[in-house]
């Protein structure tokens, strides 16, 4: 009798325990969540290129749509995603990791822009692929201070590619918190 006794206090315990917590992350491929897309980069502002080793700022706005199909209110909690510049065509080569924590509410049915703008450093470009793009930069056989002056030069026309990459907005709704993953190109060819 103790036995039974026990064993039905302990499932209880475990439904009411599976019962009364707030859900976890919700699988991203449910009917009705977020989508975020790249839709345009723009240069926001621009300095004169100066041989390296002085820093030149470049200041990139990264704008993004989120589109919020459910029919509940939804609020980005965290924004993060790779900054990559084509080096070589069709190689790219990751320079940045922006990461915001704007909190921000999308209404039901609706479709908004997100921008996100990321200051760049000729310096800390320098730094990155000297160091941690280094195996990329000797399999091109480049050079990262060419690199880096020839994105300077063609970033007004957009000669070469900008990747947005492993991008990640976590967003938080009434039935749970959602992750969606996402990329793009700018740009588009």
């Amino acid at each position: 009798m103790r036995r039974l006794l026990l064993m039905l206090i302990i499932i209880s315990f475990a439904v009411w325990g599976m019962t009364s917590c707030k859900p976890g992350l919700l699988p991203t491929e449910e009917a009705g969540k977020p989508k975020v897309t790249l839709d345009r980069v723009e240069v926001q502002s621009y300095f004169p290129w100066a041989d390296l080793p002085a820093r030149t700022p470049m200041v990139l706005g990264f704008v993004f749509n989120i589109e919020n199909p459910s029919g509940y209110n939804i609020r980005l909690e965290n924004f993060k995603f790779a900054i990559s510049f084509e080096a070589a065509p069709g190689k790219d080569i990751e320079i940045a990791i922006p990461t915001y924590y704007d909190q921000l509410y999308f209404p039901p049915k609706t479709k908004n822009q997100y921008r996100v703008v990321s200051v760049l450093d000729s310096m800390t470009m320098n730094l990155t692929l000297l160091v941690a793009q280094a195996p990329k930069i000797q399999a091109l056989n480049l050079k990262p201070a060419d690199v880096i002056k020839n994105w300077y030069a063609t970033i007004g026309d957009f000669k070469f590619g900008i990747k947005v990459g492993e991008g990640q907005a976590t967003f938080s709704t009434e039935k749970g918190d959602i992750i969606v993953p996402f990329e793009g190109k700018f740009p588009r060819k």
